[in-house]
């Protein structure tokens, strides 16, 4: 047999192969997870869809009180984008689980889960890739999906899910119907606010410890590609049943993730718990050009006990006083950290050196706080670049007082 007669043969029988894995994909899949088999010009997938009514909870929040949330406070959470009429029900609530969780050329998106307001329901659409050849035919139905929505939410899907998806669109020569989407990333605002109260701001953390929601048997996602190889290989969707509750507890997660947030945005002394939330928030206000908003939240925070988290507030408040020309605050609040006994930090020492010697031109006042931050600095052992750097202000003071006294 020639070479021609012999690929012919491999084209034959790996056709046949190839169809008869599909109608058994769709067969065994059935029996774990109801769906339903959808096409389109691409080809086909398989389609999993759960409806929650409006008055669900999921994370001690109500799903439908999204709706509520006015643009401004969603315009708060994506400042970046120039949108003056954001809502909720315009929005597209994305998840996906891939074949690798570092992205690369090689890493696809096998299911693609979308969450969104439709009548009374929320709706939780999820896209399997049974194989690798139904990428065009799910990419082609979230690309239609994606043209009836303003924007997208997702968590951490700046870096890799909208990413991977924008990708694999190009590979598969599909046009974005949502080329630059308005996106809601809530990994940046939950670590704003609990990165410092927390010790992962994972989703899996925040649910547990901001929405008090504790999944049973969940698969890592660590786990979640080498589950989508072994059904490749042996066609057991098992596990995939799984992975698909995960993405769905996620899509969950991130509708009640919003509006806490909002909800804490909205009022944020009475919906924080804590200063460490507060002073996020004012983080929040501040990226989104709110003054009055986050200096609440800063000066507010600027008068605890909590000396580190005293400190981050008033390094942010005395920087914006600072650049409006306010020195009158900042001095009073670089004072106030100098008085008090329950820490040490150089920076309200630097600061006010740094007054001092620009604006008031009082050299000797100058030397006088670094003198005290050097010895201050002896006794607690700071880090030998900075202790460096400043010795070498000391000495540069001590030089201009010097010849001041010269001249005089």
């Amino acid at each position: 047999m020639d070479l021609r007669s012999k690929l012919g043969l491999y084209r034959e029988n790996g056709t046949k192969n190839a169809n008869d894995n599909t109608a058994s994909v769709v067969d065994r899949i059935h029996d774990f997870i109801p769906g339903a088999v959808c096409s389109n010009e691409a080809g086909s997938f398989y389609c999993i869809e759960a409806r929650y009514p409006l008055g669900s909870i999921h994370g001690g929040c109500c799903l439908g009180a999204v709706l509520a949330i006015g643009s401004q406070c969603l315009s708060r959470l994506c400042p970046e984008y120039n949108v003056s009429a954001l809502a909720a029900d315009k929005l597209l609530f994305l998840d996906t689980e891939t074949t690798g969780l570092s992205g690369g050329a090689g890493t696809v998106a096998f299911l693609v889960g979308v969450g969104y307001f439709e009548e009374d329901f929320f709706v939780v659409r999820q896209l399997f890739m049974r194989d690798y050849n139904e990428e065009a035919a799910m990419l082609l139905e979230l690309n239609n999906l994606l043209a009836k929505f303003m924007g997208l939410v997702t968590f951490n899907g700046k870096s890799f899910d909208w990413n991977l998806l924008h990708g694999r669109f190009i590979s598969n020569r599909i046009r974005p119907s949502l080329s630059s989407p308005v996106h809601i990333d809530l990994l940046f605002p939950s670590r704003r606010i609990w990165g410092s109260k927390l010790e992962s701001c994972r989703l899996s953390s925040l649910e547990e410890n901001i929405l008090g929601e504790k999944r049973t048997d969940d698969i890592p996602g660590i786990m979640i590609p080498a589950v989508y190889f072994k059904y490749l290989a042996d066609r057991d969707a098992t596990d995939i049943k799984r992975v698909i509750r995960h993405n769905e507890l996620d899509i969950l997660s991130m509708v009640s993730l919003l509006s806490k947030i909002s909800a804490m945005l909205e009022d944020p002394f009475s919906g924080s718990s804590c200063e460490q939330e507060l002073l996020g928030m004012g983080k929040i206000f501040q990226k989104s050009g709110e003054e009055d908003s986050f200096i609440h939240c800063y000066e507010f925070c600027a008068k605890s006990e909590n000396y580190p988290l005293k400190a981050a507030a008033v390094k942010r408040l005395t920087g914006i006083y600072k650049r409006s020309g306010n020195y009158a605050k900042a001095l009073e609040h670089w004072e106030n950290m100098m008085s008090g006994s329950s820490g040490f930090n150089l920076f309200p020492m630097i600061e006010m050196a740094m007054y001092y010697e620009h604006k008031e031109k009082n050299v000797g006042k100058a030397l006088e706080i670094i003198e005290k931050a050097v010895e201050m600095s002896l006794q607690t052992g700071l880090r030998e670049e900075a202790f460096f750097e400043l010795r070498k202000r000391h000495e540069r003071l001590k030089k201009k007082v010097l010849k001041k006294l010269k001249v005089l």
